[in-house]
């Protein structure tokens, strides 16, 4: 569900967001609601969200590789767990 609600009637709406429709931060949008049928001007706000993890690899600790998912299996990287740097696997690594 969408966090906006009808500016005449109330009603939650849903954006449409077929076509990227909506996306934008700098344009102004239209849209119809669904329940009083009136057309309301909207604006879209983007809101990023950080995460922070330790990644004792960036300050000299070894890597923790894991292979990673990957089909066909030759196309197989090797993923550091902490810090997502990516390497080719060794013959080893791949057998």
């Amino acid at each position: 569900m969408s966090d906006i609600n009808c500016p005449y009637c109330g009603a939650e709406q849903d954006i449409n967001h077929d076509d990227d429709y909506g996306f934008a931060e700098d344009e102004v949008y239209d849209q119809e609601c669904i329940e009083c049928e009136k057309v309301f001007a909207f604006r879209t706000g983007i809101i990023l969200v950080h995460e922070a993890w330790k990644a004792d690899c960036l300050n000299g600790a070894e890597h923790k590789y894991k292979p990673t998912d990957t089909y066909p299996r030759q196309f197989t990287k090797m993923r550091c767990t902490d810090c997502h740097h990516e390497r080719k696997c060794t013959d080893d690594e791949l057998a």
